[in-house]
């Protein structure tokens, strides 16, 4: 039997374990290094020519772009590296709250920290905007602006075109961040299902792998992987890659607005959302043989 008591205490020991820990805040450190980076342009340019910045712009053309998006997810993996602990304490929380209700328990703090660390990239990129923000729901100057330079602000050009006449500001930044907390979601519940059932070095290795997978799947660097020069052909690796990679799936750019083959935004939270919950059930099943470490009280590592 569940017991919805002893899955909170479960979660909330796995979180005051967390924030304890310094790989935890060395991720967010990372996440809001990236996020600094990602804006100091868009940042650069409102100051040079005296234009606002709408308030979640600078999200949008940070996280529009699926590199972006693998480098923030890879800061995740130090706060990941310490879910689920399978040390001693963990081996006793397991013994009073029942085996089910500890992988629950992990489970809902995987998730947690997912949609924490998306949210704390939200507020980093706001906050790295002060002093030119504008509150209004519609597209500032300085997206405008940008359009006068293209070479460094492609992803941004891409957004507009596509989707200015379409979408606000907030509902487009709100799509991103949905995106975007799939994609974080599905990489932790895979981490969790593969530490749970092969130990966690293999967790963070699979993770790992699905990453670079995935910066390859990129249409561009799919067209060299697979030999392709014509020009002709590259709408079709395009369309391959926006299908098959969880990656592209996160992307706002590599969706359909209603005049392509490429996957809608319903149909990419439809198919990740499919994933999170298969991958959740293979995390309960796979606490039917968990290993746990004892090695000098230092075996979650």
């Amino acid at each position: 039997m569940c017991s919805l008591r002893k899955i909170l205490s479960c979660t909330l020991w796995n979180l005051r374990l967390l924030s304890k820990n310094l790989r935890f805040y060395l991720g967010l450190a990372l996440g809001f290094l990236i996020c600094f980076f990602l804006t100091e342009k868009t940042v650069s340019l409102a100051h040079l020519f005296g234009t606002n910045i709408q308030v979640v712009e600078p999200f949008v053309w940070c996280f529009a772009d699926s590199d972006s998006v693998l480098f923030a997810s890879l800061a995740l993996l130090l706060p990941l590296s310490q879910i689920p602990r399978l040390d001693a304490p963990a081996s006793y929380l397991v013994f009073r709250a029942g085996r089910r209700n500890w992988i629950l328990g992990q489970a809902v703090t995987t998730i947690l920290v997912s949609i924490f660390y998306t949210v704390f990239l939200l507020i980093s990129t706001c906050l790295l905007t002060l002093g030119r923000v504008s509150l209004s729901n519609e597209w500032s100057d300085t997206a405008t602006v940008m359009s006068f330079a293209p070479a460094q602000f492609e992803v941004a050009l891409t957004v507009v075109r596509r989707t200015i006449k379409q979408t606000t500001p907030y509902a487009c930044a709100g799509s991103i961040f949905l995106l975007m907390a799939q994609y974080m979601l599905l990489l932790s519940l895979l981490n969790l299902a593969v530490s749970l059932r092969f130990g966690k070095r293999a967790g963070m290795n699979v993770v790992i792998a699905v990453s670079l997978l995935s910066y390859l799947l990129t249409p561009e660097r799919f067209m060299v992987w697979l030999g392709i020069e014509q020009e002709g052909l590259r709408y079709i690796a395009n369309l391959c890659a926006a299908w098959l990679s969880p990656l592209q799936q996160a992307t706002y750019t590599m969706h359909s607005f209603g005049y392509d083959q490429l996957p809608t935004i319903t149909q990419t939270h439809l198919l990740m959302g499919s994933a999170n919950v298969g991958l959740l059930i293979l995390c309960i099943a796979a606490g039917k043989r968990i290993h746990f470490l004892f090695r000098k009280g230092e075996a979650n590592e």
